[in-house]
C-alpha cells in the first residue's frame, strides 16, 4: 500500500517556488509560523503577528500563501511529511514479523515526537475538537498512517503473533502511550526527580514489548497471576 493521500488535496502554498531564495524564505516563513501557533494556537495567531515574528511585512506571507488557513496546513504538512517517510523503510514490503514491523514504526515515530516539540503544543491547543483543520489533517496525513498500523496488526492477528483485538483501540493506544509519554514528560521529571529516556532504541523496545505482552495469545504469556489477569480480560473485552 503506497498511497499518498497529500496528493488528494495537494501540498498547501499558493505556488510552486523555483527559486532557492524563494524557498529558503518559505521556509523561514514556516518556521516563523509553527512557532505562533505553538504559542497561540489557530485562532489566537495573526498574519500579523507570524509577519513580526518572521521580521517580513505582511505581502510577503501572501506571495506564499493564499491566507492564514494555507500557512497553517502548510505547517502541518511540513511536520507530518517526517513521519510518513517511516513507511519507506523496506521492512514494510517484507515478510518480517508483526512485531519486527511495529517495533521499527514505534522507533520512528518516537524519532518524530523528538523533533516536534512545537507540534505537540500545537496538538494541545487546537486538536482537542475536531474542526476543518483537524479534519483535513486526519484525511492528508492519520487516515495513511491508521490503514497501514491496522493492516499490520491484522495480519499478526491472523497468523496468530497477536490475539484478536478492536484494531481501533490497539493503533489508539500505541500511538498514546509514545505522544502521551512526551507530552507529561516533563510532569513525570518533575514529580519523579529523575531524568526520563525517552530514546528510539531503549523506549521503543520498552513499548514494543508493553504492547506485545498486552495483545499476545492468553496460552502464551508467563508468569504468575495469569488466571487473574484472563479473568479480567474477559470482563473487559471488546
Amino acid at each position: 500500500m503506497n498511497k499518498t493521500l497529500q496528493k488528494k488535496t495537494g501540498t498547501p502554498g499558493r505556488r510552486p517556488k523555483s527559486s532557492s531564495a524563494d524557498m529558503d524564505t518559505r521556509e523561514a516563513l514556516l518556521a516563523a509560523a509553527r512557532r505562533v501557533f505553538a504559542n497561540r494556537g489557530f485562532e489566537g495567531t495573526s498574519i500579523r503577528e507570524i509577519a513580526e515574528a518572521a521580521k517580513v511585512n505582511k505581502a510577503m506571507i501572501y506571495y506564499h500563501f493564499k491566507d492564514k488557513v494555507d500557512l497553517y496546513r502548510a505547517v502541518l504538512s511540513s511536520s507530518f511529511t517526517e513521519l510518513q517517510k517511516i513507511w519507506e523503510d523496506d521492512i514494510f514490503e517484507s515478510s518480517a514479523s508483526a512485531r519486527e514491523k511495529l517495533q521499527t514504526y514505534i522507533e520512528g515515530f518516537i524519532r518524530f515526537e523528538q523533533g516536534n516539540e512545537e507540534l505537540r503544543r500545537i496538538f494541545s491547543t487546537d486538536f482537542t475538537g475536531f474542526g476543518e483543520n483537524v479534519k483535513w489533517t486526519a484525511d492528508n496525513y492519520f487516515a495513511e498512517n491508521y490503514s497501514r498500523l491496522a493492516a499490520i496488526i491484522e495480519d499478526g492477528a491472523r497468523s496468530g503473533e497477536i490475539k484478536k483485538v478492536k484494531t481501533q483501540l490497539a493503533i489508539i493506544t500505541l500511538i498514546g502511550m509514545i505522544a502521551h509519554s512526551f507530552m507529561f514528560q516533563p510532569i513525570a521529571e518533575y514529580v519523579s526527580g529523575s531524568k526520563l529516556e525517552l530514546s528510539p532504541a531503549r523506549f521503543g523496545a520498552f513499548v514494543t514489548e508493553l504492547f506485545f505482552d498486552g495483545l499476545a495469545p492468553r496460552s502464551g504469556r508467563n508468569g504468575k497471576g495469569r488466571r487473574g489477569i484472563d479473568r479480567r480480560a474477559k470482563q473487559s473485552s471488546y
